[in-house]
């Protein structure tokens, strides 16, 4: 599957770690949305193909060495389960991607990565257990 580090995240690291025009600090707190559209590096600002639909929200994550192993190889993985509940009346059709950023709603996405497609019917939830969000550097 597919995923990758946003052109927005590619040119905010060159810019601050080659020459310094920069000076970005980290977030405190991230936001993982699903998407019920497919993404690429080029994922900006936009949420057209983010899911919708009643009680739908990006989840916070604390940007902290509680949440994230330390980098090993290459990589770090989620600590903790996150989950995702729909209502009990909506679903919200079928998801196909993950993004992580900074905001609740727009904003900068520093990580994307297809995920294997499912339907989101009411009621349903959709979890991501401990260690299956994956961010690699190559």
């Amino acid at each position: 599957m597919a995923g990758g580090k946003t052109d927005w995240f590619e040119n905010l690291m060159l810019d601050y770690y080659i020459g310094k025009a920069n000076a970005s600090t980290a977030p405190t707190t991230l936001y993982l949305s699903l998407w019920n559209s497919t993404l690429n590096d080029g994922l900006n600002s936009a949420t057209t193909g983010e899911c919708a639909g009643a009680n739908y929200n990006r989840v916070a994550i604390t940007n902290s060495s509680g949440f994230w192993t330390n980098a090993a190889s290459g990589s770090k993985q989620n600590k903790t389960v996150i989950v995702f509940t729909t209502n009990a009346s909506t679903g919200w059709g079928t998801i196909k991607a993950a993004a992580l950023g900074d905001s609740t709603a727009g904003g900068n996405y520093y990580y994307w990565g297809d995920i294997a497609p499912q339907t989101i019917s009411p009621g349903n939830t959709v979890q991501f257990s401990t260690g299956t969000i994956i961010i690699s550097e190559d």
